[in-house]
């Protein structure tokens, strides 16, 4: 099967898009100007990047969404296919084993007070313990393999199905989820980190901004008649 390329994609709410793009564009600029000029109080400063980032994810999926549906549907990237299955049933498997080997681990150790309360206690108390214990390892590994699948997916649309620029969306997008684990296990972050990060933003802000064909919701005037004539009856 060829690939297909993708380079545009509706983005419906426009204003939407732009207006919190640009916000995201000036906070960055801002960011990197106050990291030479120490104007700005840095957590303050983060704090208010936070909100804008979280808007602009939101704005992403509001304004890509009618968009992305039709592109899954008509591929049926999200259809759960053989491989699908294998994958769900696979990591389920094996992150319900190893969640339960750390909670038999954590419930039956010797030297924990808490676990010796515990074998104390009356011995219908322990067994619904322990069944709520087993169901948390069942919801958790649920968790786990659900995520696994949206992994399949993302991997399958952005590197297998389609080529252009929801490629290059999709490893810039990889390589902030790698950054993301980085700084979470580096506390203080080094200057070719923060450059990094710097330049994957950058990339993603570009790509995402090119990517988005800009759609102006045509309502006509017969059809609000038509629904409100609708509404009347």
């Amino acid at each position: 099967m060829d690939k297909v390329r993708i380079d545009k994609l509706d983005c419906y709410f426009s204003a939407f898009f732009k207006i919190l793009w640009i916000s995201t564009v000036v906070w960055m600029v801002v960011g990197i100007a106050n990291h030479f000029g120490k104007w700005l109080m840095p957590d303050k400063l983060d704090t208010f990047g936070l909100m804008i980032l979280a808007l602009f994810a939101f704005s992403i999926v509001v304004c890509f969404g009618k968009g992305i549906i039709d592109l899954l549907s008509k591929y049926e990237i999200m259809a759960i296919n053989a491989v699908a299955k294998r994958v769900l049933s696979y990591v389920f498997a094996i992150s319900f084993a190893v969640l339960l080997v750390i909670t038999i681990w954590k419930f039956c150790q010797p030297m924990d007070v808490k676990a010796v309360s515990t074998r104390q206690a009356p011995l219908e108390s322990v067994h619904v313990g322990i069944t709520l214990l087993i169901l948390a390892d069942v919801i958790k590994a649920t968790i786990i393999s659900v995520v696994a699948v949206l992994l399949y997916w993302y991997y399958r649309m952005c590197f297998v199905l389609f080529t252009g620029r929801i490629r290059r969306i999709g490893v810039v997008f990889a390589l902030a989820l790698v950054m993301v684990v980085v700084l979470s296990f580096c506390p203080n972050v080094l200057l070719w980190v923060k450059v990094i990060v710097l330049l994957i933003a950058a990339a993603f802000l570009y790509d995402i901004w090119r990517f988005a064909n800009f759609v102006k919701l045509d309502i006509k005037k017969d059809e609000i008649k038509e629904a409100l004539l609708k509404e009347e009856d």
